[in-house]
């Protein structure tokens, strides 16, 4: 897998800032929905699974502010990662691990007892979807967190 540049993790989080422009574009408790509505899954390959039980490509086709798409953070930046670096986002486990990890270390989110799990293969990542979707979660807080890591990484001056 591709590890992504400086200007790519920089351009993930620029557009996982975006993706986040109203509240109900943010999800919590699985990946999201696509345009029609249908769950994301990535198991197998980023999909969805249409009214003929058929396993299909997302729908993002809509660019309707009243569309039901959304995403929990950490599917942003996995379909984000994707997109940047031009591969499935079901396959980008090491770059999206990479932009996960700054996320936590702006957010201040612990990894630690994930991390020190020998079973976790993404701790930044499985960190992100638990902070995502904890009770105490607030579209604010999510909105706050993607500024604050897109204003860190701009501020480099790739």
């Amino acid at each position: 897998m591709q590890i992504p540049s400086p200007r790519q993790i920089l351009e993930i989080a620029r557009r996982v800032h975006d993706t986040f422009n109203a509240p109900r574009r943010w999800h919590q408790g699985g990946w999201g929905r696509d345009d029609d509505g249908d769950v994301i899954e990535f198991e197998g390959g980023f999909h969805v699974v249409d009214d003929r039980d058929r396993r299909v490509p997302p729908a993002f086709y809509s660019s309707d502010p009243n569309s039901p798409r959304c995403f929990c953070l950490g599917a942003a930046i996995r379909i984000h990662a994707g997109n940047v670096l031009g591969h499935d986002p079901s396959h980008t486990g090491d770059a999206t691990e990479i932009v996960c990890a700054v996320y936590t270390r702006v957010g201040h989110i612990d990894t630690s007892g994930r991390e020190q799990d020998s079973g976790d293969f993404e701790p930044h990542l499985n960190s992100i979807i638990d902070w995502n979707d904890s009770d105490e979660r607030s579209y604010e807080d999510v909105r706050d967190l993607t500024a604050a890591v897109l204003r860190h990484l701009d501020a480099r001056r790739w």
